[in-house]
């Protein structure tokens, strides 16, 4: 790249850059390349391939293609260089598992359901499938409205397998492994091993992602593999939502006794 604190050596007579001349012409030529270094780098900040590796968590931002959990910067570049592509199909419920499956980074299953039993899963080898209309999912609200059509029929929930390298489930409520020894430990979830960022995160991207006009119930991690089928049937035969998951008790036992899927944990949908 050119300097302009030594070009005007060529375009000036010699008696305006002799002597004091000379440190003034190259005092203005430093400014000069400072402002050109400065242009050079911002056009390279914004091209994935060339940006220095600060420059991505805004590059990431701006494009919401959140990184994902040790996702080198190389990877990360090629789904920031894509990123138009992805969002053609945003709201797809494909596209929304893909960009939980890159954040994850690694080969995981996950599915979307809804309210009316409509099933899309991309396996842990990425294959995808679908079954629809199953009416299988009764988490509470799928009543019909008279007509014959469901109400609250914009919810859905995603169901993530998490592998044991990425999250495991966490002990029981009171027990003090929980917190690492003590209650309100920075860095720890109930439920899971998951980190508050990392809930976060993907609680960000279901937000960013989702279908128009609908509302992510839960984020189910589930941990039994065989869990959360799209052929199995409600409860109490099957270990599907039968209208009581609504709250993670059953109401008027004593002691309480868990309405949901133990074998799961339940975050929250991002409002």
């Amino acid at each position: 790249m050119a300097k302009f604190r030594t070009a005007f050596y060529k375009f000036m007579p010699s008696w305006l850059y002799s002597d004091e001349g000379e440190l003034v012409n190259y005092s203005l030529g430093v400014i000069m390349d400072a402002f050109l270094e400065r242009l050079w780098l911002g056009v390279r900040a914004r091209m994935p391939s060339y940006a220095p590796p600060d420059a991505f968590p805004r590059l990431g931002r701006d494009r919401k293609i959140v990184r994902g959990i040790n996702e080198g910067l190389e990877s990360y570049a090629v789904r920031l260089i894509r990123w138009l592509d992805d969002h053609l199909v945003r709201g797809n419920p494909y596209a929304l598992l893909e960009q939980l499956r890159a954040y994850c980074n690694v080969d995981m299953m996950a599915r979307v359901v809804d309210a009316r039993g409509n099933w899309f899963t991309i396996d842990a080898d990425g294959v995808r499938s679908f079954s629809l209309a199953q009416a299988n999912w009764d988490w509470g609200d799928n009543t019909l409205d008279g007509s014959g059509n469901i109400t609250n029929w914009g919810r859905f929930w995603v169901v993530l397998y998490p592998p044991t390298t990425l999250w495991t489930q966490t002990p029981a409520w009171g027990d003090p492994a929980l917190w690492g020894g003590a209650w309100g430990t920075d860095g720890y979830t109930w439920g899971s091993t998951a980190t508050p960022s990392q809930v976060a995160a993907v609680r960000s991207i279901v937000r960013d992602w989702k279908p128009a006009g609908t509302r992510c119930e839960y984020i189910i991690l589930a941990f039994d593999p065989s869990s959360f089928d799209p052929t199995d049937v409600q409860e109490p035969v099957g270990d599907l939502p039968g209208g009581d998951w609504t709250i993670n008790h059953r109401m008027g036992s004593d002691p309480a006794v868990a309405a949901r899927l133990e074998t799961a944990s339940y975050w929250p949908g991002p409002t």
